[in-house]
């Protein structure tokens, strides 16, 4: 392992492509259609003061759709890096650190484990699944996942479960990376 940690790529699977392409064209499709109508209406100036409140409605439509893609890519997991005592979820902006103390749970989740969850803040398909859910059983959990199949859970005393390419790996390397190990 190098000083910089070693990195652990999340691609995403078919299933989380074909949603971020439908969602994507929906939101997109959507502002549009409920914005061009309102764009259109600038020319024929019968009431100015509401030509220039739907103009400016239609580009708040498309500025809305464009920050909520924007903001769904940006904080998608990339990968993970994992170094003694950290392993950090690589996105574009806000990277999360998931501390490794004596005593962290690292193992493969069991298949189908979080199904049924409940999302409580998080994405559901956009990009990637991440967020808080929560799901009887399980209890309060934070997902950092580009898939919908194996799952690494690491307990801290939070539960977080992650989606890295090569999870058997990525186990032996947080194991290794564990104070004390």
């Amino acid at each position: 392992m190098s000083e910089a940690g070693r990195y652990f790529k999340a691609t995403m699977d078919r299933r989380l492509r074909t949603l971020t392409w439908i969602f994507s064209s929906v939101a997109a499709g959507a502002a549009l259609a409920a914005a061009l109508p309102m764009m259109a209406t600038e020319g024929d100036c019968s009431e100015c003061c509401s030509a220039a409140a739907a103009s400016f409605g239609g580009w708040a439509i498309l500025a809305l759709a464009a920050a909520l893609l924007w903001s769904c890519w940006a904080l998608a997991p990339r990968g993970f890096t994992v170094e003694p005592g950290l392993v950090t979820v690589d996105r574009p902006i806000m990277p999360v650190k998931i501390e490794l103390r004596p005593g962290t749970v690292v193992e493969p989740a069991a298949p189908g484990l979080l199904y049924g969850s409940l999302r409580t803040m998080g994405n559901g398909g956009l990009f990637g699944y991440y967020g808080g859910f929560w799901k009887k059983g399980v209890g309060n959990y934070l997902l950092y996942a580009t898939r919908s199949d194996r799952f690494v859970s690491i307990d801290n005393g939070k539960k977080y479960f992650l989606t890295p390419d090569d999870p058997e790996l990525f186990i032996e390397e947080v194991r290794r990376s564990l104070p004390g190990a």
